[in-house]
């Protein structure tokens, strides 16, 4: 154990950990870190104890899944220590992109004990690996079209085949775009099909937005639902401090002029990833659609506003909101809308999240009975961003399980079983 691992039990309950920079950890009750979602020092105390957990219970020999992790950025370092803390999950791989990753122990790239597993960037080297399950997360946040070969996003698709068809189990939260594979297409359900059948492998999407809030949650709560109306389902966000200057200002074109600014890669984007998670509540629900109209809206600041990617000029993109309606005999049934904003009081009509104008989703269900339900991630004076990438890897590595003992083939949520957080409770 580190020096950082040190903490108080207060009350019955911890308080905090502090490092040997003296600053608090990311994951306790009782003060955000950066919105980046990094945990500034050594590692979570509540990790700790349910890592402990994990190794105790290894020890009396329930079934376990050899896991490579593909990916361990920003999001991906939540799903390796996800990992590390199940304990059917056994970590036997760790593919990176960056050089300076290149040879490093798992642990130390998610700030845990050390575990002998070295982080490597030769995929080859992975491909031939023995392993039940390959947790995929690349950087990709275009969700291009997979089937462009020369894009990046078809780059990606043709490495997650490759596991595929090398025998291994895929659950993976990107490309973005594969949230719901029948919905791209016969060609595309076809590569996926054949690569699942040449490895007798089976695939999973999920994530948590889309791959979760907009989709697998809304089923969640139609399964109380005697008459269903409408579905409307809103992610609120405010990406100031997301600081991927490539997405922030490229794709959604925040602090672009929008006379000029082309819309069209982001719309389309989304119409691959929200449109999709459309796509699976309806198939889910039994509603056929005539179709899915996709729609964007803009609004620009009146004023300069400085935000982690740079400055956004005054008369430049300052809020966006996306959506994506579901037709059913040419009345909108099912909408799903993305809301983003670089300052809390850009596009002030548009709807805010919670009384005090947070960020979370929102569900809402005419029919009978009504619903409306909003998750909050971060909630309870935790980091937003850092729960955003506790969710996604939580929702990954409690779907292992459940993936590897399915038939072989493109799963969905709609035939898989629930995955609840098993052995997750902490001690």
């Amino acid at each position: 154990m580190n020096n950082a691992t040190r903490g108080t039990r207060l009350g019955g309950r911890h308080r905090y950990i502090v490092d040997t920079a003296g600053r608090k950890c990311s994951d306790c009750l009782h003060r955000k870190s950066s919105r980046s979602g990094e945990i500034t020092g050594g590692m979570a105390h509540h990790q700790y104890s349910v890592y402990r957990l994990a190794e105790s219970t290894r020890r009396h020999g329930v079934k376990q899944y050899r896991m490579i992790q593909y990916g361990a950025g920003a999001t991906g370092k939540f799903a390796l220590r996800s990992i590390l803390t199940h304990p059917q999950l056994q970590l036997v791989g760790v593919g990176v992109h960056s050089n300076r990753n290149e040879g490093r122990d798992a642990g130390a790239i998610c700030r845990m004990p050390d575990t002998g597993v070295l982080a490597t960037t030769d995929t080859s080297a992975l491909l031939t690996m023995e392993a039940d399950c390959v947790s995929f997360m690349p950087w990709d946040p275009y969700a291009g079209d997979v089937l462009e070969a020369d894009s990046h996003s078809g780059r990606m698709f043709a490495l997650l085949c490759a596991f595929l068809e090398s025998g291994k189990n895929v659950i993976a939260s990107a490309p973005n775009s594969l949230v719901y594979a029948p919905y791209l297409g016969a060609e595309t359900m076809a590569r996926l099909e054949a690569a699942c059948a040449k490895g007798n492998a089976s695939f999973l999407y999920a994530g948590i937005s889309p791959g979760y809030a907009p989709d697998r949650f809304v089923l969640g709560l139609t399964q109380i639902s005697a008459r269903i109306d409408t579905i409307a389902v809103r992610e609120i966000m405010n990406y100031a401090n997301y600081n991927d200057r490539d997405t922030i200002m490229g794709l959604f074109g925040f602090g672009q002029d929008p006379a000029s600014f082309d819309f069209s890669r982001v719309l389309g984007s989304f119409s691959r990833g929200l449109g999709a998670s459309v796509a699976m509540v309806a198939d889910g629900i039994k509603a056929p659609l005539d179709e899915i109209r996709m729609n964007i809206e803009h609004v620009v600041t009146d004023r300069d506003v400085e935000i982690a990617t740079g400055l956004v000029r005054a008369g430049t993109v300052a809020a966006e909101r996306l959506s994506a309606t579901g037709l059913v005999n040419g009345k909108a049934r099912i909408v799903a809308e993305h809301i983003t904003r670089i300052a809390d009081d850009a596009a002030p009509d548009w709807p805010h999240f919670g009384i005090d104008g947070k960020e979370g989703y929102q569900v809402e269900i005419h029919g009978a009975p009504a619903m409306k339900v909003e998750l909050e991630l971060g909630a309870f004076g935790r980091n937003p961003m850092a729960d955003a990438g506790w969710a996604v890897g939580g929702h990954i590595t409690n779907s292992v399980v459940a993936l590897c003992e399915a038939a072989p083939g493109v799963r969905t949520f709609l035939d898989l079983p629930l995955t609840p957080g098993a052995y997750r409770m902490s001690t």
